[in-house]
């Protein structure tokens, strides 16, 4: 094995004094972020805070104090269900240390748990739902995918016929927006271009039918787009950036007012990695025992996580190491989007070492001081590697980088007369390694041209429900203030978008409008699977859902009945909504060694397909792996997509496409071994022709659908 190490100092924050009227338990101190976090929240001219303290530095704190402190009812979204789980907790925690005189109730909203209690509670619908946590909830820990939803009308109860017989478009939004003071969005950087123009929508929407409110943004990296759109909107905000105004420091010191919130840690770069996605499964077999083990067995009461990108590398590698680390007493658990409930929350606190996926990196607090990380981009290097270090207590601290050998050479290697930006052993701090990894990484394609192009859709649906008579009663001025704030923000006409909308209406493309009004996309090719891999799962917990290609390309399942599925679903006690619109029905039984390489496959002229240019609803797709019924449910299927004329690996090389986009080949032949086309689903096919429209002719220009 070879490998370049560097050692990373520890890092100290300025504590401060406590802002007028805050009184924290004893022997608590405030640091700098947080104070200035505080009295940001309490400033009437500002709407919007950023705070971008490091990981580590207590950004949930500064987050809550105000909720602590005060009588302030907030909303706090996070993007992973086991971020809010874990943020439960702490705030959990924050009660009962500061014991607000409130006594505020906290509770978990997530889309599984709404669903369970509705049913529990023989609920009418989830909005009736959402009311009832909203009313015995003064702080409530959700995902901004139902704020989103709620924001975009979604949880109404409309008479398709006749709108006016249905609920009106506020009764829920309003009470939302009426209840909460503080809306908290964590982690927002893991988001993209569609996840900001949909809260950008959603702020401007309670601008001008509510009381003002403060919304907290708490990110290591701030999104320069959002920042833009803020400001073209008329949305004042402020940067709180303890890295700019000294409130760091890097080497012990006998002054007063400095408080260590990170470990000094050896970071290790192997150096031979291949940039495919089997170069870090091998290594980390390979050095299983000489390097893995090795440190559990050499430092005593150690805890480690693997974060992988590939959720079936995370179980291939499950395999191996769990006999392995078991003769010595140590016990090895997975936590991923396929982990069921019970074992998600049993392997944060019981394993010594945690493999996981991107459900475990994002803010999720660790007590470890072993790491092995893979990383996607350089703010998912920086996310991931934060995850090691914040807990004292361990006498070493020991991070392994996965990254392609391409990236270890810009780093460690001298090019063109300049010095190498790393040297082998050298002492670094986070600062200048976070700018070092950023500056490093290949480009990753942010689609800053899609809030103006689809995000802007649902812009107009507000502005079009804000124009009816009940509405414009209710709101007389939040129709054209809506209009003018999202017209300045996202650059666009009002008036041109009425026509596309309603070009796309009248050529039945509704499915087109609904990808663009979703949050993360739809799950057009996601199927219902009853998951038989862990013995230890409840029976409640191996029903799940995953999507086709991750399926077809990673595991070994066979076909289920939908009839059958569902009656054991309903069986187990849970709800059967969330899987009635399932592509097709499985049982997973096992992953396989070696991934499956499969295209989509069309009896069509996909060249004609290609050269429209443009979105599309496409039926008559076919796969050519896994069982024939597989094929004919997704051929019967109108799929939401965009077909390319170029190979998907062309495309990924040329528009910097993120490691995740869900873009894969076609062909029009079965058997073909390189497809020469690329199709992309749902919010992904909306972000590709972002990119790409301006290269068909130019006569093909203009509607959206």
């Amino acid at each position: 094995m070879t490998e370049l190490s560097i050692t990373l100092k520890p890092v100290y924050s300025r504590t401060v004094s406590n802002p007028l009227g805050v009184t924290l338990p004893d022997g608590w101190s405030l640091s700098w972020h947080q104070a200035e976090t505080f009295n940001a929240l309490s400033d009437p001219s500002l709407d919007v805070v950023f705070n971008t303290a490091m990981t580590g530095d207590g950004k949930s704190l500064a987050a809550y104090l105000r909720a602590m402190t005060d009588t302030t009812y907030t909303l706090a979204m996070y993007p992973t269900n086991e971020l809010a789980r874990d943020q439960e907790r702490q705030v959990q925690n924050y009660k009962t240390t500061f014991n607000p005189k409130y006594d505020p109730q906290i509770y978990r909203l997530t889309g599984a748990t709404l669903e369970d209690f509705v049913e529990t509670r023989q609920l009418p619908s989830k909005q009736q739902g959402i009311i009832d946590r909203a009313d015995n909830s003064e702080i409530l820990l959700t995902n901004p995918d139902i704020f989103h939803y709620i924001h975009d009308f979604r949880y109404l109860r409309r008479d398709s016929k006749k709108v006016s017989r249905g609920d009106n478009a506020d009764k829920l939004f309003r009470k939302i927006d009426d209840n909460y003071k503080l809306f908290i969005f964590d982690e927002f950087h893991v988001f993209s271009s569609p996840q900001i123009a949909s809260v950008l929508n959603a702020l401007l929407l309670i601008k001008h039918t509510s009381t003002p409110r403060k919304f907290l943004f708490l990110s290591a990296t701030p999104s320069e787009l959002l920042q833009d759109f803020l400001s073209r909107a008329g949305l004042r905000y402020q940067i709180i950036d303890p890295g700019n105004q000294g409130a760091y420091r890097f080497a012990a010191s006998d002054e007063l007012g400095w408080r260590q919130i990170s470990q000094p840690i050896t970071l290790t770069f192997p150096d031979n990695l291949e940039p495919n996605v089997r170069s870090s499964y091998d290594w980390m077999i390979e050095n299983a025992e000489s390097v893995i083990l090795k440190f559990f067995l050499d430092h005593s009461s150690s805890k480690g996580a693997v974060i992988l990108n590939s959720i079936a590398a995370v179980y291939k590698l499950l395999a191996k190491l769990q006999p392995l680390f078991f003769q010595h007493g140590l016990t090895v658990l997975s936590n991923t989007s396929l982990t069921g409930e019970r074992e998600r929350a049993r392997s944060i606190f019981d394993a010594d070492l945690l493999i996981g996926t991107s459900t475990i990196d994002v803010g999720v607090d660790f007590r470890i001081n072993f790491l092995i990380f893979e990383a996607a981009d350089g703010g998912n290097f920086i996310q991931r590697f934060g995850r090691l270090g914040r807990h004292a207590g361990f006498p070493v601290y020991q991070a392994y980088a996965l990254i392609p050998n391409y990236l270890v050479a810009r780093l460690f290697t001298e090019k063109d007369g300049k010095s190498a930006s790393l040297q082998d052993g050298q002492e670094c701090d986070r600062v200048a390694l976070h700018d070092l990894i950023r500056e490093s990484w290949l480009f990753i394609n942010q689609f800053e041209g899609y809030p103006k192009r689809w995000g802007t859709i649902q812009s107009f649906s507000s502005w079009n429900e804000l124009q009816s008579p009940r509405m414009k009663e209710i709101y007389p001025d939040a129709a054209e203030g809506f209009k003018a704030d999202t017209e300045a923000a996202f650059e666009f006409s009002m008036r041109q978008k009425h026509g596309q909308v309603y070009h796309c209406i009248k050529e039945k493309q509704h499915a087109i409008l609904d990808e663009a009004r979703s949050f993360r996309g739809s799950s057009q090719l996601d199927c219902a699977i009853y998951d038989v891999t862990n013995h230890n799962d409840p029976e409640r917990d191996r029903f799940k859902t995953y999507n086709l290609p991750g399926l077809l390309s990673n595991f070994v399942f066979d076909l289920m009945g939908k009839d059958e599925f569902l009656g054991n679903v309903k069986k187990a006690g849970l709800p059967i909504k969330r899987f009635q619109e399932a592509l097709c029905y499985l049982v997973l039984k096992d992953y396989r060694e070696v991934r499956e390489n499969w295209h989509f496959y069309h009896a069509g002229n996909v060249g004609e397909l290609a050269r429209l240019g443009k979105v599309q609803i496409l039926k008559g797709l076919e796969v050519t792996a896994g069982e024939n019924a597989i094929s004919k449910a997704l051929y019967h299927r109108s799929m939401v997509c965009y077909i390319s004329d170029r190979r998907r690996d062309d495309l990924r090389a040329k528009l910097g496409l993120p490691m995740q986009f869900q873009a894969y080949g076609l062909s029009d032949d079965s058997n073909d071994r390189s497809p020469p086309y690329t199709i992309a689903f749902g919010q992904s096919a909306l972000l590709l022709e972002t990119l790409i429209w301006h290269w068909k002719p130019k006569e093909d220009e203009g509607w959206i659908c």
